[in-house]
């Protein structure tokens, strides 16, 4: 059996079982059918459904059926004549004898024989004369027959245990667990679930006498104490042990990855929040829009620096930007941009241009980075472990605590019409 006769026979098998357990299926719907009474004895519409599909299924089968009982038929016969036909090229060239239903040479020297005599050469040639030109037209007609068999094909679909998929251990995707807003701020370790501090409310005064024996400057100083309440950040999962040590790259590894990129986002929008809530209320008279040129956005830098320092006393060293605006500045050709990309690699003199993706679209800051304090647990993200052998799993988590306070009302400036 040849393997398209093999092939046929499978697929007829495959439908003929197929057949047999539609049949069946069929049966066993009707019987229940049969079974009922009264008002469920009626056929459902999904019931009269399902019988339709094995009905026109069964069709399918029975003409598929028909079709390979006939090809099947037409193969056999054809491979009969063809062993025949082999049958009767073996005993007329006594030389080729059939093993495991090819033709073949008994012995290499039987083969080398042929293959001198059916060579082009002076000295086979001198060897062919000798033993005659027929000789030499059969020699040649067996080596021809051997090289018209099919050898057997190994394809990649059959070496499947050699060829295992390759893996990639590496995450593609961005993990961004920068926070370059609060990274700018001033530090302060978070202990408890309050955070305290003092404000200067009222200052000494100093003043030019008048004369001799009389006062000048003469105003009390008064510091209160501000309290500011933390947040605290939590999240959490359950991983099973199976996950955990069969994965590649480590599955464990990665969730703390993930969960520390989300804590560094959510803590940054909520510094960039404070910060844009207290610029808001000290904003320039007039506010970029949203396409300006380099030299209007570098005069509203002005600006804003001026509204810092004339609200706060304090000299703006720093530029927060959304990050669309960021790329919006880099982007344009005016002949200062230059003096952008270049200078100190993001600074242009006094001002460093902290880009944060916590920021809204569209906005610009302008202020005094030590006026921002952040306070967090130390080593935050913390991360939580938390063995459950009933189960083989580990429950995890990540906690931190976090505030940020402007300690300074006009610190910052906004300078940019967003909200």
């Amino acid at each position: 059996m040849n393997l398209q006769t093999a092939a046929l026979e499978a697929r007829a098998r495959n439908l003929a079982q197929e057949r047999e357990n539609l049949t069946l299926r069929a049966n066993v719907q009707l019987e229940a059918i049969n079974a009922r009474t009264g008002d469920d004895a009626a056929m459902t519409d999904a019931e009269s459904g399902v019988l339709t599909d094995i009905r026109t299924r069964c069709v399918a089968i029975d003409t598929e059926l028909e079709q390979l009982a006939s090809d099947i038929e037409s193969t056999r016969t054809a491979e009969t004549r063809a062993n025949e036909l082999h049958e009767i090229l073996v005993r007329g060239n006594g030389v080729l004898e059939r093993q495991n239903d090819e033709l073949a040479y008994p012995t290499f020297a039987a083969y080398a024989r042929d293959y001198i005599l059916s060579r082009e050469s002076t000295e086979c040639a001198k060897i062919a004369q000798q033993l005659g030109g027929e000789e030499v037209v059969r020699a040649r007609e067996r080596i021809d027959m051997l090289k018209a068999r099919t050898p057997a094909n190994t394809l990649s679909a059959d070496v499947g245990g050699l060829t295992p998929p390759q893996h990639i251990a590496q995450i593609f995707q961005v993990i961004d667990a920068s926070r370059p807003l609060v990274a700018s701020a001033t530090k302060a370790e978070l202990v408890r679930g309050q955070l305290t501090y003092p404000k200067v409310v009222t200052r000494p005064v100093v003043a030019v006498q008048a004369s001799e024996k009389t006062e000048a400057g003469n105003q009390g100083m008064v510091v209160d104490m501000l309290t500011a309440n933390a947040s605290v950040y939590l999240g959490g999962g359950d991983l099973s042990w199976q996950a955990i040590n069969w994965s590649t790259p480590s599955a464990l590894d990665l969730w703390f990855q993930l969960a520390a990129a989300d804590y560094a986002l959510k803590t940054e929008q909520d510094a960039a929040t404070v910060v844009t809530d207290s610029a808001a209320a000290h904003a320039i008279s007039s506010q970029l829009g949203s396409s300006p040129d380099f030299a209007t956005f570098m005069a509203a830098v002005g600006a804003g620096a001026a509204a810092v320092y004339a609200n706060s006393q304090r000299m703006a060293d720093t530029v927060y930007m959304a990050v669309d605006r960021y790329w919006y500045l880099f982007g344009l050709t005016s002949t200062p941009t230059a003096v952008f990309v270049t200078v100190s690699g993001q600074e242009i003199g006094p001002l460093q241009f902290v880009p944060s993706r916590g920021l809204d679209s569209g906005t610009i800051i302008v202020g005094d980075s030590e006026a921002l304090l952040a306070a967090e647990t130390p080593g935050a993200p913390v991360e939580l472990r938390v063995v459950e052998p009933a189960i083989g799993g580990l429950e995890v988590g990540i906690i931190g605590g976090f505030e940020s306070v402007v300690v300074d009302d006009g610190a910052f400036s906004l300078i940019t019409n967003a909200s």
